[in-house]
């Protein structure tokens, strides 16, 4: 049976969104200054800040901003479920810096032999359970329980990673970016503070979104966070990480190291005691939406809406500033009264940030700057970066995933074949008349990928041809009718 979906276009709303004129797709980000690069003996905290995102493997890109956005952990060992030891057969922890969330689940059994199920959810202010993935996400499927009481918990325990803690030690010290802090020798900017003890940099900071909740990190040599201790109130919880390498599949090590071995104590009693077996460090698809129930049992800020629509300056995720937009524009119309979609559409969705990164200090000495070109493109492509990414059905988000993890032997564009839709974006040209609507895509959508694609979908009232539905394109087979002022898109 062919896969179908549904796309709906607000007439108004696209317009509104139709920013920039094509040529403004040829004007890259102008050649950055030369990168910060530390002393060799440089002691301050910029240089610690900067050493520390750096040997980790996360300064990308040409102006080497820090930016592992999300990241798949996979591991084996042992957890604590409602204090008694489970012995793991399956955990893995998706997490996602930009909004941010985790979602960690679990399989385990006890001593007595119970096998244990869970899968936690924390996504900005919000906390829950499923017992499926993506529960209540579509009406009728699972079950989401509030869980308020974990918020701070599981927030700690984000921001207290290997990736989270120098993310969260760069938010405290107001500058996302290492390479731009401030070049004063200092060792105190904004709440992030450095000292040194017994020859290893010890850096503090507070946990994002956990008032009162701060976070001393002990650095080893080459500047991998050995202890992450984090006071909150009467709890001491303690991280202790060891063994970093890169834990990503043999075909896409890119030189991003995570720990692997990683312990968690509360107050002294340990809560986890996970061995790596895998990881995807390449901006992998990580969602968590939050379910009406959810949303509706947990009061949130008032500044979070705002937050999951534009992610917060200090966790730096740079992207294209779309131009001003006159809300008050009327919205042009065919001679049949439908939205006339027609005209040039910007395509925002790629980042020219990426190449010729110089090598990185765990690199080898055949590392070259065009190697580093190629292996940084997945942390900013279109299909894996950003905020706005396609929602698909709960059943299909760990599949996705693990397509992501071996892109290298699933990924289409590996052997040199159309993008496809959606993964080529939005059309850059659209030719709109009373019976069809032309879309226009662009070459060079994702990572060099993408050709240009073009695709022309009937509005007359015809009803789906279930044969050509069943032909398989990579541009699919596409009907459209009008509601109202809605465009509606039956794709197979």
């Amino acid at each position: 049976m062919a896969l179908r979906r549904e796309v709906r276009f607000s007439g108004a709303v696209a317009l509104v969104l139709a920013a920039a004129p094509l040529t403004a797709l040829a004007q890259f980000d102008p050649q950055p200054p030369p990168p910060f690069t530390p002393a060799a003996d440089a002691k301050d905290l910029k240089a610690v800040l900067f050493n520390w995102a750096w040997h980790m493997g996360m300064l990308r890109g040409l102006d080497e901003h820090e930016i592992t956005a999300t990241l798949e952990y996979q591991g084996m060992g042992t957890i604590q479920v409602k204090g008694q030891t489970c012995k793991l057969t399956k955990f893995r922890a998706s997490t996602n810096y930009q909004l941010p969330g985790q979602r960690v689940q679990y399989t385990c059994t006890l001593s007595n032999g119970k096998t244990v199920n869970g899968i936690e959810v924390l996504s900005g202010p919000y906390a829950w359970n499923e017992d499926v993935v993506g529960a209540e996400i579509i009406k009728g499927k699972g079950k989401a329980t509030p869980m308020a009481g974990a918020v701070e918990e599981r927030t700690i325990r984000l921001w207290a990673s290997p990736q989270g803690a120098v993310k969260a030690a760069l938010a405290g010290a107001k500058q996302p970016d290492p390479g731009a802090l401030p070049d004063n020798g200092g060792n105190t900017t904004g709440d992030t503070k450095l000292v040194w003890e017994g020859g290893k940099a010890v850096v503090t900071f507070p946990i994002p979104d956990v008032a009162g909740a701060v976070a001393t990190a002990t650095l080893s040599s080459n500047y991998m966070a050995e202890r992450v201790v984090v006071k909150h109130g009467s709890t001491t919880t303690e991280f202790t990480y060891g063994d970093y390498a890169d834990w990503n599949n043999p075909l896409n090590k890119i030189e991003v190291l995570y720990a692997g071995k990683l312990e968690e104590t509360k107050n002294g009693a340990t809560v986890r005691d996970l061995t790596t077996t895998e990881t995807e460090t390449g901006s992998v698809y990580v969602v968590m939406p939050v379910p009406a129930s959810v949303r509706a049992s947990i009061k949130a800020p008032a500044s979070f809406e705002k937050v999951a629509v534009t992610p917060p300056a200090r966790f730096n995720f740079p992207g294209v500033v779309d131009a001003p937009q006159n809300l008050n524009t009327p919205t042009p119309r065919l001679a049949d009264g439908k939205p006339d979609l027609t005209g040039n559409w910007n395509s925002t969705a790629m980042n020219w940030r990426y190449g010729n990164r110089r090598c990185g200090p765990t690199q080898t000495s055949d590392c070259t700057p065009a190697w580093n070109q190629t292996i940084d493109f997945e942390f900013e492509a279109p299909s894996r970066y950003g905020p706005n990414r396609p929602l698909y059905k709960p059943e299909l988000w760990d599949k996705i995933q693990q397509l992501d993890m071996w892109t290298n032997k699933y990924d289409p564009v590996m052997t040199c074949q159309p993008l496809g839709i959606p993964r080529q974006g939005p059309p850059r040209r659209v030719y709109h008349n009373p019976n069809d609507i032309t879309f226009i895509y662009g070459e060079y959508a994702d990572g060099g990928g993408g050709y240009g694609e073009y695709r022309i979908i009937p509005t007359d009232g015809r009803k789906r041809d279930e044969t050509k539905a069943l032909e398989t394109k990579y541009m699919g087979y596409t009907i459209g009718h009008w509601e109202g002022d809605t465009l509606v898109l039956d794709s197979s």
